[in-house]
């Protein structure tokens, strides 16, 4: 195992696709993903990717059609309608937002949140998977039924990403339905694991500071650029997902690589706010280095294609908390910089401005 910090390497890596004779699929995050989706985007490489690639990114995108993005909209309004306490609320919330968003309304008897949270929890975990993995079968068996059932009522102008999904299958007639989906859970997943993550994150680091809750308020009605500026700021600081694994090569010596964000967003030599918490840096005009350095979505073919779609969920549940329930402030920990390097899970809770 090869513990990636050199960033001119990792630059490399990220600005070419995953190929079977270049930067391949690790085998720690094939062998972890087989488990629940073996056909899915995140562990394929070659022609196999490219075909995958573009049918992700045709889905995914469906949050720049106005009528996915109003309907999406109102699914988090619907999940996020009462003010958020802690990281178990909010993850309850997306998990509310992402049942409506990936597969419609929620059927009597089924917890798909649930399933695709412990299903990714041994998909995470290589020592459950193998001392535990054979208990979870059924648990599999019984949310792989339930999504060929939404896959078979599912219709092509549903405003969800099942029914976006089955309208484009009919323009990749080399993709069968147990591939398509085999990309599902991922996008599940993404609300309840990376996406809770992130806006739990910015919402304590938001709270944390009354400048920047006081901006952030007053633009929240005027559609710039600076909720989402304080999204990518928090990731590059406490990355959702700390880690990936890529493998080099045969004629590279066929290395196991892993890519830990923490290790290349806090580099010491991006200069002297790597520390900071800074949302406008990400602003039109502000060239800080750690910006451009920040690996919260990768970047180039193999960024992450659903990169505006939590983004947005993200955006509307803040919009939602702060503009509706008016989040108060509050000191912790995130009050000042610099920032410690992991982030204080255990110092996060949420009030209104009526509780304070």
């Amino acid at each position: 195992m090869y513990l990636l910090g050199d960033r001119v390497r990792s630059d490399r890596i990220l600005s070419c696709p995953p190929v079977d004779d270049g930067y391949g699929t690790g085998a720690l995050k094939r062998s972890a993903m087989e488990f629940l989706a073996p056909g899915a985007l995140t562990i394929a490489d070659g022609e196999r990717w490219r075909r995958l690639r573009a049918f992700n990114e045709e889905v995914l995108d469906a949050v720049h059609v106005p009528e996915y993005a109003e309907r999406f909209a109102d699914r988090v309004w619907e999940a996020f309608g009462a003010p958020v306490r802690d990281a178990a609320d909010v993850r309850s919330a997306m998990g509310r937002a992402m049942v409506g968003i990936v597969l419609g309304d929620p059927r009597p008897g089924e917890d798909p949140a649930g399933d695709v949270r412990t299903l990714f929890g041994i998909v995470q975990s290589p020592v459950k998977r193998k001392l535990l993995g054979f208990a979870y079968k059924g648990r599999r068996k019984r949310f792989w039924a339930s999504l060929e059932r939404r896959w078979a009522d599912a219709r092509g102008d549903e405003p969800t990403l099942l029914g976006l999904a089955q309208a484009r299958a009919r323009d990749y007639p080399s993709l069968g339905t147990t591939e398509i989906l085999d990309q599902v859970p991922h996008w599940m997943f993404t609300f309840t694991g990376s996406g809770t993550d992130l806006l739990v994150r910015t919402l304590a680091l938001i709270t944390a500071r009354p400048a920047v809750l006081e901006r952030v308020v007053r633009e929240i009605d005027d559609g710039t650029f600076f909720i989402r500026a304080c999204l990518l700021e928090a990731g590059r600081l406490f990355p959702p997902v700390t880690k990936t694994f890529h493998r080099s090569s045969p004629a590279e010596g066929g290395d196991e690589i892993a890519h830990w964000f923490p290790l290349l967003q806090r580099d010491p030599t991006l200069g002297p706010s790597v520390d900071a918490f800074r949302p406008e840096r990400w602003l039109e005009g502000d060239p800080d280095p750690p910006a451009r350095a920040s690996n919260l979505f990768l970047r180039g073919p193999r960024g992450c294609p659903g990169e505006d779609l939590i983004l947005f969920v993200c955006e509307t549940a803040i919009r939602g908390q702060l503009g509706q329930w008016g989040m108060a402030a509050r000191r912790s920990r995130l009050s000042s910089d610099p920032l410690p390097v992991s982030f204080p899970a255990g110092d996060v809770t949420f009030s209104t401005e009526s509780e304070s």
